[in-house]
Order: C-alpha cells, then structure tokens, then sequence
C-alpha cells in the first residue's frame, strides 16, 4: 500500500481491496488510534496551530518523532511502530501541555470543522455568520472560513445540483476536480469567482522524544 503523505503527518489507515495481512491488520490498528488522538487534539486546538506556536526545538522534537512513525511503517516493525506511535501520543499532551503553560486559548466552543488543503492552507466550515464571527475573533491563523449559509447559496446552482444527484445515486462517487461553466455562480453572490472542481466518478530503537509525568 502506498502512502504519499508528509512525514510530518500521521499516516494514513489505508483498507485493503483484498484478504488483509496481519502486518496491514496490525499496523492500521496502530495508526487509527493514533489518528483517534490527532482528531482530538486538532478538533480542540485547531490544525497545526500549535505547532507554528512552539520554539523550533520543540517543533524538531515533535516532527522527528513523527518520522519515527513512518521509520516504523516502513520497516514493517509492528512493535517498533507501537513504541513509535505511543510516543507520538506523548508528543501531543507534551504540545498541549505547552499551551495551557504558556494561556493559549483552545478552539471556542463554536461548532466547526478544519481541513488542510493540498496547499498547507486550513480552511474551516461553520453553521451561521454569527459562527464565522466567533470562531475569527479566537482564530486569526484561519485564512478562510465558510459557512453552511454560504454553502447553501453555491449548492442552489444546476451544476452542483447535478453533482448532488449523482452522489444521491452513487454515496461513494467522488469530486476529485471541478470545472464551472461560464454560467456558474451567475445570481449566486460569487459571479467573480475562479475555479478548477470537475466531477470524477468514479532497527534500533529509538530515543524517547517525550515524556510526561504521571498525573496524581
């Protein structure tokens, strides 16, 4: 299985189109819970923004545990991957530990939802306007944030209602590219907007990085 993520990222729990080896058994039980712990703490504190907050050996230590993770994957280790994973863990209660110490505020308790796109930029989708309100004025990081208002007027064009039909038709279809036509966006509040979205169906072991105390 090939996975073409940074190595500063977690790896991806990739399913097998075919009868599962036990390595693929083992080592996807290893990175979803380490992907479970990722979600936490990007859901809590957003993502990657601590890691652009800490100084650059605190942010050395971190990635090269990561790559630890990968060093683990790729040498079909299982038990140098849970060793690596585990301290990976501590690397995120280590970052956020940091932050309590040093009053960084957490994410507000705006509902919302991040994603990094293939750029490295985060974008983040809220519920309403008074939402996107809130979350900025906590979040200067965040170079965009939409709304579902907002998605709700991009949604009313003929051409992603066409899009929609076909993933009502087929749930697993995929947008991978989206071209508009020339009449996309007209009457939509966006008639200025450029965009490129197109349909498509279709060895030894390693130093502990971290290591917190116990908590009483």
């Amino acid at each position: 299985m090939t996975r073409s993520r940074s190595r500063k990222e977690v790896p991806d729990v990739q399913v097998p189109k075919r009868q599962a080896t036990v390595w693929e058994i083992e080592s996807n039980a290893v990175l979803m819970e380490l992907e479970v712990r990722k979600e936490q703490h990007h859901q809590k504190w957003g993502i990657d923004r601590l890691i652009t907050l800490v100084d650059i050996d605190f942010r050395v230590k971190f990635w090269g545990q990561m790559g630890r993770v990968w060093d683990g994957l790729e040498a079909g280790d299982i038990e140098r991957l849970r060793k690596a994973a585990s301290g990976m863990a501590k690397g995120y209660d280590a970052l956020e530990k940091w932050a309590e110490d040093n009053e960084v505020n957490p994410n507000p308790s705006t509902r919302c939802i991040e994603w990094k796109t293939k750029d490295g930029h985060v974008v983040a989708v809220v519920s309403t306007i008074n939402d996107s309100l809130e979350l900025q004025r906590h979040r200067k990081d965040l170079g965009t944030i939409w709304t579902l208002e907002e998605f709700e007027v991009i949604m009313a064009d003929p051409m992603v209602q066409q899009i929609m039909a076909i993933k009502a038709f087929e749930p697993t279809a995929k947008v991978t590219r989206f071209k508009a036509n020339e009449n996309f966006g007209k009457g939509s509040g966006f008639d200025d907007m450029e965009d490129d979205l197109e349909p498509v169906y279709g060895g030894a072991e390693p130093p502990k990085m971290f290591h917190l105390p116990h908590k009483k």
